[in-house]
């Protein structure tokens, strides 16, 4: 089993760099795959040899039907030659053409192939003949070693494992879309792609925003908790959906029996916000759902720290035009649709919103005594005011909250104006810094000795007892490793195209690594103290952890942890793989990667302090 995952890893190398040098070989013109066998060529079920000139025989276990084959193609089968014992051979008893790439496994003289660069993974060259390998000719079933055979197999069944990965991943992404934006992405992208006016989006952007930007759309903001929505509305996140996702007469609804909804909106990054564009909905306000609205603004969740932007009374704003009571007519797709927009006075710097819309409550609004006849039998006058019927409510006497879209206007705070207004912050409070304490440095703790176990993974250190109390160590950042390639790429997929490339476990379920530290304590017991979890393995700066408490011990452990085995060096600077007994990554070795550390004040030191700094 070892032998065998060392061939298919590295066929899974070889196959990668063999279509990297084929695609860049062909200086951007269009690659054909015209080979009568492709990379695998995996024997399937009930197919056996030709026969008639084939001269290897190497599959001749099933009943031949080759007569039935060439009459109904009608076409006479091909008829190749063995590269190794140049006997005629027909395509199933061929080998795939990856294993020409590791045809000289199991040959003392020429043991594989070996890499002298060309590509990111090294140009295969055959050292017996120091030439290219030339992947045009095919090799039989009999000449070509089992166990290749196997990887070949092995490989082909990673492959089709991507693949079925790779479809699930996208269904499950589409899916996860329609039911935030309640619209199928397929449906959007194709009315995308044939609709003739595709600027006349961005205008009506531009114009709703007045040259400004929008803060709050999905996936880059969200509410911070549901609301309850009707059961015939689209989804809650579509008020937050692009302007130009989505059928136009779809809309967000309100449960009927709620006179009072709160969004509270989570913008992507520290914004200076200007106001709030609410997109009226295609069914339009009616008397009794015009709803009043409040705005308030901070940069922390306690509502006590919020600030109110303002109130506004939808109704009293459009009652000047009546194009927004009642269903919207047909507009353009450059046509600005109806809206209202609540600006704020002066902007203010927020990362989160609060937004609630309000019913007004039956007979609210101001009577008119002008009008009022007290003499009249005929009519109450303090009777309940009659509403208008609603177009959002399940029912005409029904009135609910209703919304096409939410817009946040402004623009985003960069990194360095945030940076620079927490420190206008700390400097206005001079008395809380010249309060605090001193700030300590770290420090070397220095160690007798240290051993390593278990390939490296493994780090033992060993202090004096004059040693200070530990306080955390210092990783230095690991040697250049990346994630094992576990598959050949399909010989017609375009490597080049992120779009195309096969979905693998390690692009959806990234390699984590935990490190995991120990200490021996009486009666010489070894006490796990803390885990931590590594960002990366992979080259940068180094990386510092604190322990849950300060530690006095005499000896210390350091045990790597995690997904190891999905890691592998660079194939140029490998070792022989026989000679190793775990399949572990050179790279990802302790050997003189943790430095252990202790805080204290540089003066108390002395001026040699920093020759220990860590």
């Amino acid at each position: 089993m070892g032998r065998l995952c060392r061939v298919a890893n590295s066929l899974a190398l070889l196959g990668q760099a063999s279509l990297e040098d084929k695609i860049t070989s062909a200086v951007a013109l269009e690659t054909t795959d015209d080979n009568v066998i492709d990379f695998w060529n995996i024997t399937r079920f009930g197919e056996c040899c030709y026969g008639g000139t084939c001269e290897v025989r190497a599959e001749t276990n099933a009943p031949t039907h080759a007569s039935f084959m060439e009459s109904s193609a009608g076409v006479p089968l091909s008829v190749l030659l063995c590269s190794q014992c140049e006997r005629k051979v027909c395509k199933v008893c061929c080998a795939g053409r990856g294993a020409l790439l590791v045809a000289g496994y199991g040959s003392r003289e020429a043991n594989g192939v070996v890499s002298q660069g060309g590509s990111s993974h090294g140009f295969q060259v055959d050292v017996s003949t120091n030439r290219s390998v030339v992947l045009d000719s095919v090799i039989c079933k009999r000449c070509c070693n089992d166990i290749v055979l196997d990887a070949l197999i092995l490989d082909y069944v990673r492959v089709l494992i991507s693949m079925r990965r790779s479809a699930r991943a996208d269904s499950a992404a589409h899916e996860a879309l329609n039911q935030v934006i309640g619209f199928s992405l397929k449906n959007s992208l194709s009315e995308r792609k044939h609709s003739s006016d595709r600027q006349g989006a961005i205008k009506v952007q531009q114009q709703l925003l007045d040259g400004e930007e929008s803060l709050a759309e999905f996936p880059f903001a969200s509410f911070l908790h549901s609301v309850e929505t009707a059961a015939d509305s689209a989804p809650f996140l579509s008020l937050l959906a692009p302007l130009d996702c989505g059928p136009r007469h779809s809309y967000w609804k309100a449960s009927p029996s709620a006179t009072s909804v709160e969004f509270i909106i989570v913008l992507g990054s520290l914004s200076d916000v200007s106001g709030v564009v609410l997109l009226i909905s295609p069914c339009g306000y009616s008397e009794a759902d015009a709803p009043t609205i409040q705005i308030w603004a901070s940069n922390k969740m306690h509502k006590e720290e919020r600030s109110c932007m303002g109130k506004w009374d939808v109704q009293s704003q459009i009652m000047s035009s009546s194009d927004y009571y009642g269903p919207e007519k047909l507009v353009r797709e450059d046509e600005v649709p109806r809206h209202v927009k609540f600006e704020f006075r002066n902007p203010v710097r927020c990362r989160i919103l609060w937004i609630t819309l309000r019913l007004q409550r039956p007979g609210s609004s101001s009577l008119n005594l002008g009008n009022l006849n007290l003499l009249s039998l005929d009519e109450n006058p303090f009777a309940e005011v009659t509403r208008r019927a609603s177009f959002g409510g399940e029912v005409d006497r029904d009135p609910c909250i209703h919304a096409r879209r939410i817009l946040v206007v402004g623009s985003p705070v960069n990194k360095e104006m945030a940076d620079t207004s927490a420190q206008g912050s700390d400097q206005m409070n001079l008395k809380g810094w010249l309060e605090r304490a001193p700030p300590l440095n770290r420090f070397r703790v220095p160690i007798e000795a240290e051993r390593l176990l278990d390939n490296d993974i493994v780090l033992e250190q060993y202090l004096s007892p004059a040693s200070p109390l530990l306080a955390g160590f210092r990783l230095d950042a690991f040697g250049v490793i990346k994630p094992l390639v576990t598959h050949s790429p399909s010989s017609n997929a375009q490597i080049w195209d992120m779009s195309a490339r096969l979905v693998d476990e390690r692009h959806i379920s990234p390699a984590v690594l935990h490190i995991q530290v120990s200490v021996v304590q009486e009666p010489h017991s070894l006490v796990t103290i803390a885990e931590y979890r590594l960002p990366e393995a992979k080259a940068g700066t180094p990386m510092y952890f604190d322990f849950p408490r300060e530690i006095q011990t005499r000896r210390i452990t350091f045990k790597l942890l995690g997904d190891i085995t999905a890691f592998a060096d660079d194939p140029a600077e490998q070792d022989d793989p026989s000679s190793r007994v775990l399949p572990v990554a050179a790279g990802l070795s302790l050997s003189n990667r943790i430095k252990l550390y202790y805080y204290a004040d540089p003066y108390e030191l002395g001026k040699w302090a920093s020759l220990s700094a860590v």
